[in-house]
């Protein structure tokens, strides 16, 4: 998981802002009415965990034209989404996200937690 930890770390990171910003269940996005939207779009205003992940990678996607810097990032959404399996003891980041009585702060821990596991400290 070395190689791509840094570039892993910036999405965790900017996923982390984007939940503070507004966090969703049931739907990976929402947008300010409620509905349902992609993660990545431009009316997204709160998001699931792994909404969350993915809009920082669609972003980050369609930034880098080129092949390697694609596969770097698919890289390094895999290592950010493996921290984050780690740190929820759950590979199903939507149903962990949509569980009974989760809360805000449960899920910026786990995001916390991602970053812990791919500095090392996990």
């Amino acid at each position: 998981m070395q190689a791509a930890v840094q570039p892993a770390a910036a999405m965790l990171q900017e996923a982390r802002g984007l939940l503070i910003r507004g966090w969703s269940r049931g739907a990976q996005a929402r947008d300010a009415q409620g509905r349902i939207v992609l993660p990545w779009s431009d009316d997204a205003a709160a998001w699931s965990l792994l909404g969350a992940l993915l809009a920082t990678w669609q972003v980050h996607d369609m930034l880098d034209a080129d092949f390697v810097a694609h596969r770097a990032d698919a890289q390094a959404l895999g290592d950010a989404t493996e921290a984050l399996g780690e740190a929820t003891g759950s590979a199903a980041l939507d149903q962990w996200n949509d569980a009974e009585g989760r809360n805000l702060a449960e899920v910026v821990a786990a995001v916390d937690g991602a970053l812990a596991v791919l500095n090392g400290a996990g």
